[in-house]
């Protein structure tokens, strides 16, 4: 069947000359971005692995995206839409010293599986034709796949952090009171267990990002790239600063931190390029995080730290941004069309 014919639920052929519609094209876009960006990484991650139980997992990861790009474009070139750019062998040294360790290779492999699925699940959502959605399918369940494979390795080796436990209640509850929302600001009111898994998640999410920031703030040639990581590293601090103090007063855990598993290596493995949107990448989906946590949390103070992180980071991303397009490294999305400068034109 021609790649851009697809089953309907009655199982009969939709015409190939059904068009993508512009969220197809943005999902298929953008996953070209970061799967070309993530062949970059694993390509390096996997000449200085040494672990052999590390490395068939990496493996697996640069196969999917390398498998992925593949049918990315002819995506593309079937619907008369040029290839973009995304990142080249121009973009990665493979022959640049260990940067990160072979453990912060394996915790790297398992939060962005953590946050593909979160894309994939929203990307299927929003696609309307059969084998588009099939596709996305299909990268949803690989990923699954090696989210499985990387946590049950990490748990093997007791490398990573646990979730903090609760004790179970006699009987269930209904919330009595308006100062249940109030929080510490009106009384004392412990977590429920859904703000201990938002604060967790994100804590540990936000760990890795501080860390990966760290590690390309160390090896970046450009000065005011460096700059700028540099002080993403530092919200960052403040971020997990404030997601401590919550899990802290409420006598829980909070997860081991990777900014150990970063060498001292000067040299950069990737571009400059390649680092700034692998730090919008991170940054957006801090963003998408906080805004979850926001619209679950039940205690007051909590909203209002997660409202205020969310704006920080959200100006720190403009900033990169604008950093991005005066060195002409933020590649365009494709446009609609501007009907109006079509007129002028006529």
């Amino acid at each position: 069947m021609d790649f851009n014919d697809c089953n309907n639920q009655n199982g009969q052929e939709t015409p190939h000359n059904v068009r993508l519609t512009a969220p197809e094209i943005a999902n298929i876009w953008s996953q070209y971005q970061n799967d070309t960006m993530a062949i970059c990484v694993y390509k390096y991650m996997l000449k200085i692995v040494e672990d052999v139980s590390i490395r068939p997992i990496l493996e697996y990861s640069l196969s999917l995206a390398e498998n992925h790009i593949t049918k990315l474009k002819d995506y593309f070139t079937q619907e008369g839409f040029p290839v973009p750019h995304g990142f080249t062998y121009n973009d990665v040294d493979r022959t640049a010293p260990r940067l990160f360790s072979d453990e912060l290779c394996l915790t790297y492999t398992y939060i962005m599986c953590v946050n593909g699925l979160a894309g994939y699940a929203a990307a299927l959502t929003t696609n309307m034709r059969r084998d588009v959605r099939d596709y996305f399918v299909q990268c949803q369940n690989e990923t699954m796949d090696l989210f499985n494979k990387s946590l049950d390795l990490l748990l093997e080796k007791g490398i990573v952090s646990r979730p903090p436990f609760i004790n179970p209640s006699n009987k269930f509850e209904f919330i009595e009171q308006q100062k249940f929302m109030a929080g510490i600001l009106g009384g004392k009111r412990p977590l429920n267990c859904i703000e201990i898994s938002n604060v967790f998640w994100d804590l540990k999410k936000i760990q890795l990002s501080k860390s990966l920031t760290m590690a390309f703030a160390q090896v970046a040639k450009s000065q005011e790239v460096k700059e700028y990581l540099w002080r993403g590293a530092e919200i960052y601090s403040k971020h997990i600063e404030v997601y401590e103090s919550i899990l802290s007063q409420n006598n829980l855990p909070h997860p081991k931190s990777e900014e150990a598993e970063i060498t001292n290596s000067t040299i950069a493995p990737f571009s400059d390029r390649l680092m700034m949107y692998h730090k919008s990448l991170l940054g957006s989906t801090t963003i998408g995080m906080y805004g979850s946590a926001i619209g679950t949390a039940q205690r007051a103070d909590l909203v209002t730290h997660f409202t205020r992180l969310m704006g920080e980071m959200a100006k720190y991303m403009e900033d990169g941004l604008n950093i991005m397009i005066e060195k002409k490294w933020a590649e365009q999305p494709p446009l609609a069309d501007d009907r109006e400068e079509l007129g002028k034109k006529q």
